[in-house]
């Protein structure tokens, strides 16, 4: 495990030599923190390097409220220090958030045809709280117009109440944007909050650029795969699998 000699982020110490590690550690997980970008690696703890300590905390350590800060010897530290996975040899390693057992089955068998050893799962199901603050995140990110042509009518209302109010502070948008989420119906702004499908999304950058074309093909190809948008019009492989497919 990576060592620091003070605590970094929130409320830290922020030692400058303490912050380039965690800086460092959380560049070598950017595939999971998607659409985020790598940190430049300065000794500042500044406002991005804490939101994405956060966001670590939230989705890989599956951590409701994070405290957006690294501790000497601590949880987040420890599972930033991690290593890849390990899985027999022939099997395809699934990295990031954890699927439920039937999708992690197909992502496997869609690598295999791919002929790719692993991938990283950067989003899974949702809580509704969680869909505001993504797109929030990707409003932020990618913009408005991107984000309007990723999602259909009931999301572009969510999308619109971040428009009229992104001036704002970043909690009271977010809230605004949950409101309009539940009004309009979370299953209707996206699948990630189903209660019908395995919704999940693959890292672009843990499928080698030469490998993306077979990788889609494989996704489309695989009978439990109902829907997948690919880059550049998600910015991950977003793939929804129906839960009552005979094909799981």
């Amino acid at each position: 495990m990576a060592t620091i000699t003070g605590s970094v982020g929130r409320n830290g110490l922020n030692r400058p030599s303490d912050v380039k590690i965690v800086q460092g550690l959380l560049n070598q997980h950017m595939t999971m923190l998607i659409p985020f970008l790598p940190l430049p690696v300065t000794g500042n703890c500044d406002a991005a390097t804490i939101l994405r300590i956060g966001e670590f905390q939230k989705r890989v350590m599956k951590i409701m409220m994070p405290d957006e800060r690294v501790d000497p010897g601590g949880a987040t530290l420890r599972d930033l220090s991690k290593s890849s996975n390990t899985a027999p040899v022939g099997e395809p390693i699934l990295e990031g958030n954890t699927l439920p057992a039937p999708a992690a089955k197909v992502l496997k068998e869609i690598l295999k045809a791919a002929g790719l050893p692993r991938a990283t799962v950067t989003s899974v199901s949702r809580t509704p709280a969680d869909q505001a603050r993504v797109m929030y995140d990707n409003c932020v990110s990618k913009g408005v117009a991107f984000n309007k042509n990723m999602y259909a009518a009931a999301g572009d209302k969510v999308v619109d109440v971040y428009a009229a109010n992104k001036t704002s502070p970043r909690d009271t948008v977010i809230a605004l944007m949950l409101a309009k989420l539940l009004e309009v119906g979370p299953e209707k702004v996206s699948k990630h909050i189903s209660d019908t499908h395995y919704t999940f999304d693959v890292a672009p950058s843990s499928i080698p650029a030469g490998k993306q074309p077979g990788f889609l093909t494989a996704i489309k190809a695989h009978k439990a795969v109902s829907k997948v948008i690919p880059p550049p019009t998600d910015p991950a492989f977003h793939i929804e699998i129906p839960k009552n497919s005979p094909y799981l």
